[in-house]
């Protein structure tokens, strides 16, 4: 393999960072990434992983001891967690993955990785109140069924509360 070939190898590689496991491990919610020893019970047990290939738990975990800050951040793997903690009850260790999943969520906002839909929902929630809008068609319809009318909180109270929190940054 000449020089440039090895080069081009190494770029290819995530740069690892000492002391990310620490950082995950020191954040709200994310201890449990301290006792996981890579059983794969979590994937193992995971309703996600059974439907979406990518979704591997065990392998995030993997890589957030390992060090690779960037691609775990920069990935959507942690946003697919259902937050059922299937995962926790399988863990022969207690090692909390669904809350190292909020850790790792929470991380990457503070960075700015954040995936597109959510921006959009945080901008309904800002704009409507509501995280989905009805449409014209569901509303139809519930007055065809004789069904009440839905009333949701005004903007501004639910604007007033985004602003106590830091998801009023996202949009």
């Amino acid at each position: 393999m000449s020089e440039v070939q090895s080069q081009e190898k190494r770029d290819k590689v995530s740069p690892v960072v000492q002391g990310f496991m620490n950082e995950v491990a020191s954040s709200p919610r994310g201890e449990g990434i301290l006792y996981c020893y890579q059983c794969g019970r979590c994937s193992g047990g995971c309703p996600v992983s059974r439907i979406v290939s990518k979704h591997n738990p065990r392998r995030l975990m993997e890589k957030i001891i390992l060090g690779f800050k960037d691609e775990v951040l920069s990935t959507d793997l942690p946003w697919y967690c259902l937050s059922c903690f299937t995962c926790v009850d399988r863990c022969p260790q207690g090692a909390d993955v669904g809350e190292v999943m909020f850790a790792i969520r929470n991380i990457a906002v503070s960075q700015g990785n954040v995936p597109k839909g959510l921006v959009e929902q945080a901008r309904n929630l800002l704009s409507s109140g509501q995280v989905v809008p009805l449409t014209h068609l569901a509303i139809e319809k519930r007055r065809k069924l004789g069904l009440p009318k839905i009333e949701f909180a005004p903007p501004e109270v639910v604007q007033n509360l985004l602003k106590k929190t830091r998801l009023g940054k996202l949009a």
